[in-house]
């Protein structure tokens, strides 16, 4: 049985909360119910079933009749959860830095805090929670701020960490490495996406173009560019996980990256990006789902692919 593909993009939170049984935010529900005819987008291609995974999806797919044995095991799912937090991210940067060794790269200040022991510096620092997507989860703060230590406090509590990082003040782009790892554990590189993410982390929208034309607004020198694939496609393929894998870089004024801001293991909007130019080219301008009751709304339009939120419906 072929499993049915859903867009249920509150998967990262549904790894927070840990339980089978999870209901997200009915701003978040409202969503999922205005974008599921955006599964459509993949349900033919090798990627077709959920968005992410979680004890969550699980259980949606065995109240809709998808037989246990179709379904991945819990001991898997508790591994894609591990995988999925942002302390495995600050651990593979901290190895990949060493690894490469090349000063162009950033991410040295990227750490996991889980313990209220952070030394605060008294300037503006970026803080996520362990799990959390589309920019929710991640705020600017200063350490001499109350409210700032309360918040992380709540982290601490609920999600048992989180990640302190510098805030790019001079950030001039956001891209990705887009990947899929098979069942032989052989990575396959899909290419890059590069999408536009507000100054606090929130998702605005991805470019959907050739992989010429992203090349050319990345603008990094492609070799080390190939030294960071090869990178990823030795070290992705020794998880237990099989599937699509996104990893989100961040570029500065002065031509530094910042190679692994987040790993998702899950299909994501560069993904969907890459699949939308393949079906439509670079300057389709394509309803993907109506405007909902909650007023969302996925769509293509020239050279963007984004979702937009009518208010006033």
């Amino acid at each position: 049985m072929k499993l049915p593909s859903i867009f249920n993009c509150s998967n990262d939170m549904a790894l927070a909360a840990h339980v089978r049984q999870y209901l997200p935010p009915k701003r978040i529900q409202q969503m999922e119910a205005d974008l599921a005819a955006l599964a459509q987008a993949w349900e033919d291609t090798r990627f077709a079933g959920p968005w992410g995974w979680s004890l969550a999806t699980k259980r949606r797919y065995e109240q809709m009749g998808v037989p246990v044995e179709q379904l991945p095991s819990d001991e898997w799912l508790e591994e894609v959860r591990r995988l999925s937090s942002r302390e495995f991210a600050c651990q593979y940067i901290r190895e990949l830095l060493d690894k490469l060794n090349d000063a162009r790269l950033l991410g040295e200040e990227m750490q996991w805090v889980e313990r209220n022991n952070l030394s605060w510096p008294h300037h503006a620092r970026i803080f996520k929670s362990p799990w959390s997507s589309s920019g929710r989860g991640v705020f600017v703060g200063d350490g001499s701020d109350e409210r700032t230590r309360a918040r992380l406090q709540g982290f601490l509590s609920s999600q048992g960490g989180f990640v302190v990082d510098r805030f790019y003040e001079d950030k001039v782009l956001d891209f990705a490495m887009e990947f899929f790892i098979h069942e032989d554990h052989v990575v396959e590189f899909l290419g890059y996406s590069v999408f536009h993410a507000a100054e606090h982390g929130a998702y605005g929208y991805n470019y959907v173009e050739s992989q010429e034309e992203l090349l050319r607004r990345i603008d990094v020198d492609n070799t080390l560019l190939q030294q960071l694939i090869a990178y990823h496609r030795e070290h992705l393929g020794k998880t237990a996980y099989r599937g699509p894998v996104g990893i989100d870089i961040l570029k500065t004024a002065d031509g530094h990256i910042h190679p692994c801001l987040e790993i998702n293991f899950r299909l994501n909007m560069g993904i969907l990006a890459l699949l939308l130019h393949e079906r439509y080219g670079s300057h389709a301008m394509v309803d993907l789902t109506p405007v909902g009751k909650g007023g969302f709304q996925a769509r293509l339009a020239l050279n963007t692919f984004g979702i937009s939120h009518h208010k006033n419906l």
